[in-house]
């Protein structure tokens, strides 16, 4: 990869509770290793509560979830938004697809999705037979109308927590599939991809 013109320098990864995130650390150190130089990461409760943000910390250079207030400053939404040079959110919930597409910000997340300055690329990972609803069709449509980037989701067979078993699931791409259509992105927006800097 020639770093002056594809890598990133500012890679800000949003972290929804889906069961793809138990494959979160891969995606991570590939990120790292062939697209950004630096990465920051946010959880929303429910991803912090699937996988510890303590271990997610280990792969990336800061993870911020929601806490109750404290007094130590940490980066808010706006500041995240604005120092992120691509933002993407991944795995990209049904909750969350709903909650961007509709303009609703209830946890970090979500409010640094309203405050970005630039579209944001979500990676959907759903069941069949949620992916096939009209309501989240919708939302899909929604966003790309309103200029986010919704990576499409590879039809494969998947386990399932709640039946404990394989089905067909609309999962995101493997690790090096994403950082080949995160490159096309990043080359077809060029730097202007970036205006909060």
């Amino acid at each position: 990869m020639d770093s002056e013109t594809q890598s990133i320098d500012r890679l800000l990864v949003g972290v929804s509770g889906s069961i793809a995130i138990l494959s979160l650390p891969s995606y991570l150190a590939s990120l790292r290793a062939s697209l950004a130089r630096e990465v920051r990461v946010i959880m929303t409760p429910e991803a912090a509560e699937l996988l510890p943000p303590s271990t997610v910390t280990l792969l990336c250079d800061g993870v911020f979830i929601d806490r109750n207030t404290t007094l130590e400053k940490r980066p808010g939404h706006m500041e995240l938004a604005r120092w992120s040079e691509m933002f993407v959110v991944l795995p990209a919930s049904a909750n969350v697809i709903g909650q961007t597409a509709n303009g609703l910000a209830t946890n970090l997340l979500t409010t640094t999705i309203l405050a970005s300055p630039r579209p944001v690329i979500l990676c959907p990972n759903l069941t069949n037979v949620m992916w096939s609803k009209e309501a989240v069709q919708r939302n899909v449509r929604t966003l790309r109308e309103d200029g986010h980037i919704v990576v499409e989701p590879e039809l494969a067979v998947a386990y399932e927590v709640d039946s404990g078993e394989m089905r067909e699931s609309w999962i995101v791409p493997q690790p090096e599939q994403l950082i080949e259509r995160l490159l096309q992105i990043h080359k077809r927006t060029g730097r202007g991809f970036s205006t909060g800097q």
